[in-house]
């Protein structure tokens, strides 16, 4: 099989290392290496003028583009990628555990401080599979929430000894111990099992289920032992499993044992996963907590298997909860409304929300789910005047659950970090700033309050040079995207966002992130219906050029999606010559990326002439838009016939010479009217037009003014050649 991609050299960390490389992967030759698809993004200082600029980058989309066709041509995504021996980085603990979706260990950091991690391997059937059981499981990295485990990383590894592709799953671990213990440790004993305590895993379990659903995301393998304990009154739901592995029903079938079935509603037991089929297993894991004291282990096995079969067993063990146990009728009643065996009856982890029981239950968690807000009592806020940032901090993490508490501290640590040097103690700020906009994310002033101070950070970290690796995480990343989504009716908070969004993507890390979580296409239906505001619109596209720049985390049909979005802008804003400037901007990297297609050449370049003919006086609006330009003709002759057709009244060749004049002491513009000319030159029927403009005369100027810049004596030399062809 064939794959082209980015190749760095692990050894270094600079652009100049990068390089586009064929390889013909041969599996016998790369035992135990794992494969991913790296990219870096090609930087201007790597090529000193504009036209090698120019020239470099639409070489790598052509690159690109070679790769995208290899990609269709073995119906294989682009992902395989040499880098690193998977498991170099990790010391196994253990001897790894077969499960029904694959084995398990745990391992620890071979490097730094040995921070403990569970690494589950799932064995794929082939590389299609793995790639797309990866891309699925990208998801599960953005998950962020007080109950889930987090996933540190996945990657791809090939297994020499048995020839088999495993992807491997990165996951925290905790040393606590998990929920099966407690229930068989409660079973052994006969105890029963305090009620106090379900309602703490049905209030945590229903915040998650209701947080991942709305994302799309569903977990398909909840049970006692992936329930992890946080502490003595908090949970973990991990080990979530995607679409493609729980949907290969050949392997599941062989290597699925009766203990996992025992969870597993009806309809996944055919292979058929809803948001429902979660609702099922937390009812089973429930049903399992409540007879502790009445069940041995074979007792409530055959029991949770009766219950699909048989509605009137339910009944009859949920009346002898009541009568005999003691547990309470409402919590009885919850648990039948979660175990209806035909789906369409079952309930959702939403509609449970409405359910008085449950609401206890989010009010006794404190999820933000209840509607029930914590207060502080007067006078505490008074704490944070005395001290400066410091004090903030310290109340931030005091009080994490009040909300007004943490809008006061925001708002005194904004205060300060204008006038001290708050970017000193930048990773801890964010840490809690984060976590504030995290754990509140209903609340509007937060988010507020969050992104300015976050914006205030960035800002002065880049201006005194701090490593952006410092401060960016995928939990920044996904907290701003979240909030991006939750917001969209409030242009204000989601033009800062974007604002903050573009200050980072000029980091790779978050560029990547940025690009994984699917915020071009957010930032383009956001501008679409948001064309009559301003500010948000400036936001928007400084954004979107800033992504486009990186295309290797961007989906090309978003960028081809992008040109109508960005046409209609310059059409209704004309006459603003800042956000026409930033329109340009985003027209020049998404024509010299080759996503304007035949059909919107014309318009396109039209565009392009009468923002010029707009904004003649603005020389970064001029400089894109040659650039535009200069991509537009070396792909169409339609675009030069464009230029020929008067705009407003002018001729195109006429409009820029004027221009001309009015920059012609800025030689990067002056380059990029020569590369325009030079790429309009080149078709025969435009040369006659060109000749009767005085483009002759008009080069040689050009030449002997900048005799001593060699890219524009060259361009105007290879104009000159070619009027006189």
């Amino acid at each position: 099989m064939h794959y082209l991609f980015w190749c760095k050299d692990n050894n270094t960390s600079t652009p100049q290392d990068m390089c586009w490389v064929s390889l013909r992967m041969r599996e016998q030759h790369f035992p135990g290496h794992v494969l991913c698809w790296v990219s870096m993004r090609m930087r201007d200082h790597l090529f000193p003028s504009p036209w090698q600029r120019h020239d470099a980058l639409r070489a790598e989309v052509g690159a690109q583009a070679g790769a995208a066709d290899t990609a269709r041509e073995t119906s294989t995504a682009l992902y395989p990628l040499i880098v690193r021996q998977g498991m170099d980085k990790y010391k196994v603990l253990e001897e790894w555990r077969a499960g029904s979706f694959g084995a398990t260990c745990i391992v620890k950091e071979a490097v730094g401080d040995g921070r403990r991690f569970a690494v589950k391997k799932v064995e794929c059937i082939d590389e299609h599979e793995a790639n797309l059981a990866l891309k699925e499981a990208m998801v599960l990295l953005n998950l962020q929430h007080p109950n889930i485990c987090a996933y540190k990383e996945f990657f791809i590894t090939w297994d020499n000894t048995i020839s088999s592709l495993f992807l491997s799953l990165v996951m925290d671990v905790s040393d606590q111990g998990d929920l099966g213990g407690i229930v068989r440790l409660k079973r052994q004993l006969v105890k029963k099992m305090d009620e106090t305590v379900i309602q703490m895993l049905l209030g945590q379990a229903i915040d998650v289920l209701v947080y991942i659903h709305k994302q799309k995301v569903l977990h398909r393998n909840l049970k006692p032992s992936n329930i992890l304990l946080k502490d003595e009154d908090s949970f973990l739901l991990s080990d979530f499993v995607v679409e493609t592995l729980a949907a290969d029903e050949m392997k599941l079938k062989i290597r699925m044992d009766d203990e996992c079935k025992l969870w597993m509603a009806p309809e996944a037991l055919q292979f058929s996963y809803s948001e429902k089929s979660d609702v099922w297993s937390l009812g089973c894991v429930l049903l399992d907590m409540m007879t502790c004291s009445i069940t041995n282990d074979a007792e409530v096995a055959a029991l949770l298997q009766e219950i699909r079969l048989d509605p009137v067993c339910l009944e009859n063990v949920l009346k002898t909860l009541v009568g005999k146990v003691g547990y309470s009728a409402d919590l009885c009643q919850v648990l039948l409304q979660m175990l209806q065996i035909h789906p369409v009856q079952r309930a959702t982890a939403i509609e449970l929300m409405d359910v008085p029981y449950v609401k206890e239950c989010l009010i006794l968690v404190g999820s933000p789910l209840s509607g029930v807000k914590k207060t502080l009592p007067p006078g505490v806020s008074d704490e944070l005047y005395e001290g400066g940032i410091e004090k903030a901090l310290e109340f931030m993490q005091i009080y994490t659950d009040f909300e007004d508490a943490q809008i006061s501290a925001l708002r005194h640590l904004s205060w300060y970090i204008a006038d001290q040097d708050g970017w000193l103690c930048i990773e801890e700020i964010i840490r809690l700033v984060v976590q504030a906009m995290k754990l509140h994310s209903d609340s509007l002033d937060i988010q507020l309050e969050g992104i300015w101070i976050l914006r205030d950070l960035v800002s002065q970290a880049l201006a005194h040079g701090l490593n952006e690796e410092c401060f960016i995480s995928n939990e920044l990343i996904t907290t701003l995207v979240r909030g991006m989504r939750s917001f969209l009716p409030n242009t204000g908070l989601l033009s800062q966002i974007c604002s903050l969004m573009m200050m980072l993507s000029a980091n790779e890390v978050a560029a990547e992130l940025l690009g994984k979580a699917g915020v071009l296409q957010d930032t383009l239906k956001i501008m679409e219906s948001s064309l009559e505001n301003r500010e948000l619109c400036l936001s928007c596209c400084g954004l979107l050029w800033s992504m486009a720049m990186t295309e290797s985390h961007t989906r090309r049909e978003w960028l081809v999606y992008a040109v109508p979005v960005i046409f209609n802008l310059v059409l209704k804003h004309l006459h603003d010559g800042q956000l026409v400037e930033s329109a340009c901007c985003s027209l020049w990297i998404l024509c010299l990326k080759g996503c304007v297609v035949e059909e919107q050449t014309e318009s396109i370049s039209w565009a392009l002439l009468e923002s010029l003919h707009a904004h003649p006086q603005r020389p970064v609006l001029v400089k894109n838009a040659c650039l535009a330009l200069a991509s537009l003709l070396r792909t169409s002759e339609l675009a030069a016939f464009r230029v020929l057709v008067p705009v407003s009244g002018k001729n195109g060749i006429a409009l820029i010479k004027e221009i001309y004049h009015l920059h012609s002491d800025d030689p990067e513009i002056v380059e990029n009217m020569c590369l325009l000319f030079s790429e309009m030159a080149h078709y025969g029927d435009t040369r006659p037009e060109m000749l009767s403009q005085n483009m002759g005369p008009f080069m040689r100027e050009i030449k002997v003014k900048f005799a001593s810049t060699e890219e524009i004596v060259t361009l105007a030399e290879s104009t000159l050649s070619k009027l006189e062809t």
